[in-house]
């Protein structure tokens, strides 16, 4: 078979989306299959065209700022469709299905050449944003406004609202970026609605989304994200019996600094935890390391030194070693307020780390309560803090939570189990796509 994914990110550029994308299109390569990239070349310095670990990449410009990077707003846009519209078509040759990775407009255009070449589209849906149910019920803290990071959320001084004002059904997810940021945004979404592409979501709540939103149930599959055991695996908890006596308890995050991963409410409930009476935590010596970048890293500093914790918080930075960080550390938690099926909980759960994280899309279907993992509510510092607290202090309860969440990885979330089934489906759309062409092509000529 002949894969073309679509991405809005690529190397070198660092997400989630676009690590899966490349993991995956790597294992399909090992798998004898022809894997090709098109992405956009958000800096005007990276190169149009290269092979980027065996994969190739087609990287799509448009129009760029004095800084040179890609205009991608709503004009911008615009131009960067119609480039990559020529590009997919020019590479029509080298494909036998489109997949996409965003409900974004680059999944517009897939939709409408893969409709002139009669050729399938599969599109990801990455994030549900604040969506909780088929009821139009959103997350608490998307009931007003974006907000920033600064602010207290103690009740004592209020958070401190952004310069963007949104409704709470267009605070993040795909189809609500969709449509808020995109130039006839609206009438793009009637169009997927009613194509003919199918639709992978990473989890259970993503279904929801989608058919609330007007999409047909029976178009959309699920395919959770995997992990490379083989590069993500358990080292310090596989020592037996050395847990207990490990007085430096670090608690890793791995996630982007940005609204979206609440690092903030975790610099919070951090801070509640270390205000408890010391006396829990003798002989111990808690950490946080932080590991990532971005826009908003100089803001949760300031808030991590307002809030006197900077002594035992760490802003690593982008790491490229973050496999050993992992197995190094304690714990792991990721406190988001939205996510679609986080691979940095997966990669955790992979190394046997005992995992904190909030009840949102994909770690909820992930982690079972008490059994392989804690779960709290977004935006609740509180219940955030006592899971740190029992994390750190409780050496037993960790060790059984990271080994039976280092189960579950392997039961149900290895990357070559995510591969095999993205291939079946592929074989799928493929094999009943040539037989309706020819079916088609049948009754034509009768």
């Amino acid at each position: 078979m002949r894969i073309c994914y679509v991405a809005f990110q690529f190397w070198p550029s660092v997400g989630g989306s676009q690590t899966q994308a490349e993991k995956q299109a790597r294992y399909l390569l090992q798998l004898g299959q022809e894997v090709l990239v098109v992405t956009l070349r958000h800096q005007r310095t990276w190169p149009a065209r290269e092979i980027y670990r065996t994969i190739p990449v087609f990287r799509v410009g448009g129009w760029y700022r004095r800084n040179r990077t890609l205009r991608v707003g709503r004009f911008g846009c615009l131009l960067v469709s119609m480039r990559l519209f020529l590009t997919l078509w020019s590479l029509r040759r080298s494909y036998d299905l489109i997949h996409t990775l965003q409900v974004s407009p680059l999944a517009v255009v897939a939709v409408l050449l893969g409709r002139l070449i009669q050729k399938p589209v599969v599109i990801g849906v990455q994030s549900t944003g604040s969506y909780i149910s088929a009821t139009g019920t959103f997350a608490r803290g998307a009931q007003e406004q974006m907000v920033s990071f600064s602010g207290r959320i103690d009740g004592q001084n209020s958070w401190k609202k952004a310069q963007l004002c949104v409704r709470p059904a267009e605070i993040g997810g795909d189809i609500a970026t969709l449509q808020r940021t995109a130039l006839g945004g609206r009438l793009m979404l009637n169009c997927l609605r009613k194509s003919n592409a199918y639709y992978q979501i990473l989890s259970v709540r993503s279904h929801a989304y989608l058919v609330e939103y007007g999409f047909r149930p029976e178009r959309i599959v699920c395919i959770p994200n995997g992990v490379d055991t083989r590069k993500f695996y358990p080292v310090f908890w596989a020592a037996q019996g050395q847990a207990e006596l490990r007085a430096d308890r670090t608690l890793l995050c791995v996630a982007r600094l940005e609204y979206a991963k609440g690092i903030d409410i975790l610099l919070h409930a951090w801070a509640r935890m270390m205000a408890q009476p010391a006396s829990w935590r003798e002989g111990l010596q808690p950490w946080l390391y932080l590991v990532g970048d971005g826009a908003s890293r100089a803001e949760l500093e300031q808030l991590a030194a307002e809030l006197g914790i900077r002594e035992s918080v760490e802003f690593l930075g982008t790491r490229h070693d973050v496999p050993q960080l992992l197995q190094d550390a304690w714990g792991f938690v990721l406190p988001s307020r939205w996510e679609g099926m986080p691979n940095a909980l997966l990669e955790a759960m992979a190394c046997a780390l005992p995992c904190i994280a909030t009840r949102v899309s994909g770690s909820e279907d992930v982690i079972e309560q008490g059994l392989n993992g804690l779960l709290v509510e977004p935006e609740q510092p509180e219940q955030l803090a006592y899971a740190l607290r029992l994390l750190i202090e409780d050496a037993y309860l960790a060790r059984q939570l990271g080994w039976r969440g280092y189960e579950t990885v392997l039961r149900s979330y290895q990357l070559g189990s995510t591969v095999q089934n993205s291939l079946t489906f592929y074989r799928y759309l493929l094999t009943r796509d040539h037989s309706h062409r020819r079916s088609r092509n049948f009754i034509t000529k009768s």
